[in-house]
């Protein structure tokens, strides 16, 4: 920034031009460097850069987007931040935008469809070119609305595809059969489900996979309780259950979930994995770090976000392709907070 004489103090933008005359090079070899759209010498590289960080001159997105008359912005639209489920997504999108020489603006939605649908409104008065909405809380207008305008935007677990909309499809499915699976491999045949709300698609597609793998192994489909995909929820879910049953395993329905069960089963004096077995689902980083460490079903967060982010990508270099699918899969990690029960143990 350059002080204005006798302003006492007050600061005029600094602008390319003044970055080129301290640099004492063209005005165009000052945006080649900034933007790295062709090769400049060391030496000169080295003086602009200098000439930058003297000024102290940022660049002007705004006015970039308006010249070059399309913008380098991206939206990434997720249901809740403080979900550990959600950073390593974002951190993906971002890293990826950033080797593509865009940038990504991340809105936070709390699962509702309001606040999704004012995220949206915002991004389009942004002039984004496309959009990630990672989030099941959306109204179907908004998918038309974005289609309408041409804006490339994927989703998740939307299932449509079209011209302007491509689709994620994580496979809760196999990761909630492989986990039930295991449960019941290790002698478990009084497990207990943990939901999400209802509401959200994806709590009743991991509900229905529960439902359906328990009466494919026999096992009683109808211990499922609802929650709201929080520790808090999972704790209070967990007691209510264990007043009425005798479980010898919870499976949740992710690990937030999960680790309420875990804190609860503590506090009533249940040991995990000795008197309940409890597996979640995500793998979340901190899942390793429970006591006992949690088994989790993991979904590849960071290949989510990188996905996300080159579904758009495509989109964007060849509108007549369309959108596309794209499905990730799960796989079951195994740590100490499953075993087999203590009747089966005695058992064998």
């Amino acid at each position: 920034m350059i002080e204005k004489p006798g302003s006492g103090g007050a600061y005029l933008a600094t602008n390319i031009k003044d970055v080129a005359s301290k640099a004492g090079v063209s005005i165009a070899t000052v945006s080649h460097v900034l933007n790295g759209t062709r090769n400049t010498r060391p030496q000169t590289r080295q003086r602009v850069l200098a000439a930058i960080q003297e000024l102290g001159y940022s660049q002007n997105q705004a006015a970039r987007n308006l010249a070059s008359g399309r913008s380098t912005l991206m939206g990434l639209v997720i249901s809740d931040i403080r979900n550990p489920f959600f950073p390593e997504i974002t951190a993906a999108f971002q890293d990826q935008a950033l080797v593509h020489n865009m940038d990504a603006l991340v809105f936070n939605t709390n699962y509702d469809s309001q606040r999704t649908l004012n995220s949206v409104k915002r991004l389009i008065g942004l002039q984004v070119p496309a959009m990630a909405i990672l989030t099941s809380q959306i109204d179907p207008g908004v998918i038309d609305m974005l289609a309408e305008q041409q804006i490339a935007a994927v989703y998740l677990d939307l299932g449509r595809v079209d011209r302007h909309i491509s689709n994620i499809l994580l496979d809760y499915e196999h990761g909630i059969a492989e986990a039930l699976e295991y449960l019941r491999n290790l002698g478990h045949e009084h497990i207990a489900y943990i939901g999400g709300p209802s509401a959200l698609h994806s709590a009743q597609r991991r509900k229905k996979a529960f439902v359906e793998t328990a009466v494919q192994l026999g096992i009683d489909p109808g211990r499922t309780f609802e929650s709201d995909f929080t520790v808090k929820g999972g704790y209070f879910a967990c007691a209510k259950m264990l007043k009425s049953q005798t479980p010898t395993a919870i499976l949740a329905a992710n690990d937030l979930t999960a680790i309420g069960v875990l804190h609860c089963a503590y506090d009533g004096s249940v040991r995990v994995p000795e008197d309940l077995s409890v597996v979640g689902f995500d793998d979340i980083l901190i899942a390793e770090y429970t006591q006992p460490a949690l088994t989790s079903v993991a979904l590849p967060r960071t290949e989510i976000g990188k996905v996300a982010f080159q579904a758009l990508w495509a989109m964007l270099g060849d509108p007549a392709v369309g959108g596309s699918e794209y499905r990730i899969g799960t796989s079951l990690v195994v740590r100490g907070s499953a075993v087999a029960p203590q009747h089966h143990k005695a058992a064998s």
